[in-house]
């Protein structure tokens, strides 16, 4: 069995994208712990869940680097996968500021990001 079937992934997006991913996840047998739409949502269910990766939508409600900083902070924390934005420079090092271990456009494909998710948790820690 590989180890992405038994990931634990917390969505954190808006509605449209939130189920997108949910879906995509799924398919690719990941284990989604929870669904949240904004940034306190998010926090208390990494709090609770402790999932492996966390996929967060550039643009969501409560701001997304705000929460990716308050949930990447403790120890064993989870990955973080951002996912939209404008990908300026400015903005990607924004986002690895924040704590993200991963950025990706908006536009990305369910294999893309299943895949990247997957690359997440087979990087050793640094």
């Amino acid at each position: 069995m590989q180890r992405e079937a038994g990931l634990r992934v917390v969505i954190a997006a808006r509605t449209a994208i939130r189920t997108t991913l949910h879906e995509a996840v799924t398919a690719a047998g990941m284990q989604v712990a929870a669904d949240c739409e904004s940034a306190a949502e998010l926090i208390a269910a990494v709090s609770r869940e402790r999932p492996d990766v966390c996929v967060l939508d550039r643009e969501l409600r409560g701001g997304g680097l705000a929460a990716t900083a308050a949930i990447t902070s403790p120890p064993r924390a989870p990955k973080v996968l951002v996912v939209g934005g404008r990908g300026s420079p400015a903005e990607l090092r924004a986002i690895r500021l924040a704590g993200a271990a991963a950025c990706l456009p908006g536009d990305i494909d369910a294999a893309g990001l299943t895949e990247a998710i997957a690359a997440l948790t087979r990087k050793e820690p640094q």
